[in-house]
C-alpha cells in the first residue's frame, strides 16, 4: 500500500475517532479543549483525505495543517482517562505522524 494510501486510511480513522469522542463529551464537562478540538479534527482530516484522493496541489500544505490539528486533539484528549479520548489521541497521533510523513516526502 502506498504512503498516500496509508494516511488517507490514518486521515479517515482518526476522523472516525474524532467523531466517537465529540458523540461521547457533548453533555461532559471538560476542563481543555477536548471536544472543540474533535470537530476541527474531523473536518481537517477529511479534507486531508479529500485533497490526496484527488491529487490536490495543496496536499502537503493541507497535510501540515491537518498533522498539527491532530497533534493539538491528541494533546486535549490524551489528557483524560476516558476511553473514547484515548482511542481519539491515539487516532490522532497516528494520523499526525502520517501526515507529516506525506507532506516532508510529498
Amino acid at each position: 500500500m502506498s504512503a498516500q494510501s496509508l494516511c488517507i486510511e490514518a486521515c479517515q480513522q482518526c476522523a472516525i475517532e474524532c467523531e466517537r469522542c465529540l458523540n461521547a463529551m457533548l453533555n461532559q464537562q471538560s476542563d481543555n479543549d477536548c471536544p472543540h478540538c474533535c470537530r476541527e479534527c474531523i473536518d481537517l482530516c477529511l479534507l486531508c483525505a479529500q485533497a490526496m484522493a484527488r491529487n490536490s496541489r495543496f496536499t502537503d500544505d493541507i497535510c501540515k495543517l491537518c498533522a498539527d490539528a491532530c497533534e493539538w486533539c491528541a494533546e486535549q484528549c490524551g489528557a483524560h482517562n476516558h476511553d473514547h479520548c484515548q482511542k481519539c489521541a491515539e487516532a490522532c497521533r497516528a494520523c499526525t505522524e502520517s501526515c507529516r510523513d506525506l507532506a516532508t516526502t510529498g
